[in-house]
């Protein structure tokens, strides 16, 4: 079954066409990314102090995977939800489950032919990051496998979403457009990011793709989104194999449906409590130094810290990206308040002279700072803690500037906007001819 489920995905062009797009899209992002790098590069290799901030993870990894995010998002339902969509526009679906009689079999099978096809996309970033390698580029290699793990996720993720809005609907393109939906809903909770007005959309950011991706594409393993993004994929999945049961009444079949969401929400917002996270960087940059990380495990009692602080404060943003994400690195456990947020309409008149305070509570002691720096917070911690503080020091990260120019850069604009999709369109036409 599977050998045909593949055979109806990739002697079809639109999957062949959707991937060398994807391809085009993935390598302009790398190409703007490295002639960005380049350019900064070539005054940082003058200067030490600027060197450490190359960092190849942020400066072109993750730009050339936004490529990939974009491409899986649009492109993506389009070839997943097709097995089984085709199927019911030719009226051969029923047929299909009457001869097979295994409905799990078949929603399975038509997931994994989707997924391959899907996966696809992954030729261009994996290509182009080997090909930034090959001329002299510096990778971490596993750092940049955490990043790509992420997307393999996502990916899974948008597959089992395309395929189970195929096994409710009609038609390829009511298929399509339920996916898109899905998708576009999680792009709307992101937009709230950032904005105090929209602070009651704030708990929605615990349901966004975004979320959970961003820890992995800075190289930290982050247990609680790769468990997130499992029990989304698995939980539409059972909605895919409910929605092929064509034995079963509608009533019914909705009645399981709701139950199926109910358990999704539910396996999702137990992931989103596990903190756990791995810190998989070169020389464990995304981490507080050893020594300060080693110590607040030691710290007795609850850990907490109040941010008064609003959402659309930079400082915030900041805090939250660096100080608070090495933090937790190091204390799972601990628990961040946002007081300000709790507001029903933000108003700048009450930014008093109290507002901007980050408290810090170890067991029952309390310290104040208006700072954001990490060094600062963690201070106080072993402050309240009655502990001192240990050793700041931390091997010092290189950094990698790079600058790629001449018949270097010519060859990758070569393979990022001509190689890799004509080569994808060249094995689709293979694959597809009569």
């Amino acid at each position: 079954m599977l050998a045909r489920e593949l055979a109806i995905v990739l002697r079809a062009r639109v999957t062949w066409l959707q991937a060398a797009l994807a391809g085009l899209l993935i390598g302009h992002g790398f190409v703007l990314a490295i002639d960005l790098y380049s350019a900064g590069s070539r005054s940082a290799l003058a200067e030490r102090l600027m060197s450490r901030e190359f960092d190849p993870l942020l400066g072109l990894v993750r730009p050339t995977l936004g490529g990939l995010y974009l491409a899986l998002s649009l492109l993506g339902p389009l070839v997943a939800a097709r097995p089984v969509a085709a199927e019911k526009e030719r009226r051969t679906f029923g047929a299909l489950l009457l001869q097979t009689g295994a409905p799990v079999r078949l929603a399975l099978s038509k997931a994994a032919a989707a997924l391959v096809g899907v996966a696809l996309q992954l030729i261009a970033p994996v290509v182009l990051l080997a090909a930034w390698w090959g001329v002299g580029g510096h990778l971490g290699a596993t750092e940049t496998a955490v990043a790509l793990l992420a997307y393999v996720l996502y990916l899974a993720l948008v597959t089992a979403v395309s395929v189970a809005a195929a096994a409710w609907t009609a038609t390829l393109a009511q298929a399509a457009t339920v996916a898109l939906l899905v998708i576009a809903a999680s792009w709307a909770i992101d937009a709230s990011e950032g904005f105090a007005a929209l602070a009651w959309l704030g708990r929605a950011l615990d349901w966004s793709v975004t979320t959970h991706l961003e820890p992995m594409e800075r190289g930290t393993l982050a247990v609680g989104a790769c468990l997130w993004m499992v029990a989304m994929t698995l939980g539409a999945l059972v909605l895919a194999w409910l929605g092929v049961r064509m034995d079963l009444g509608r009533p019914r079949r909705l009645a399981v449906a709701v139950l199926v969401l109910v358990a999704t929400a539910s396996g999702g917002a137990l992931a989103h409590r596990v903190r756990r996270g791995l810190d998989l960087t070169e020389d464990r940059r995304a981490s507080l130094p050893p020594a300060a990380a080693q110590g607040l495990r030691t710290l007795p009692g609850p850990v907490a810290l109040e941010v008064w602080l609003d959402r659309d404060d930079a400082r915030r943003q900041e805090l939250e990206s660096d100080t608070l994400a090495k933090l937790r690195l190091a204390r799972s456990d601990l628990e961040v308040t946002t007081p300000t947020d709790g507001r029903p309409e933000p108003d700048e008149a009450v930014r008093d002279e109290a507002y901007g305070r980050i408290v810090v509570h170890v067991g029952g002691a309390t310290r104040e700072t208006h700072s954001t720096s990490r060094k600062e917070i963690v201070t106080l911690l072993f402050e309240a803690a009655g502990r001192p503080v240990p050793d700041w020091s931390q091997p010092e990260y290189p950094g990698y500037p790079f600058v790629i120019d001449g018949a270097r850069r010519t060859a990758l604009v070569i393979l990022a906007y001509l190689g890799i999709p004509l080569a994808l369109l060249g094995v689709g036409w293979r694959m597809t001819r009569p």
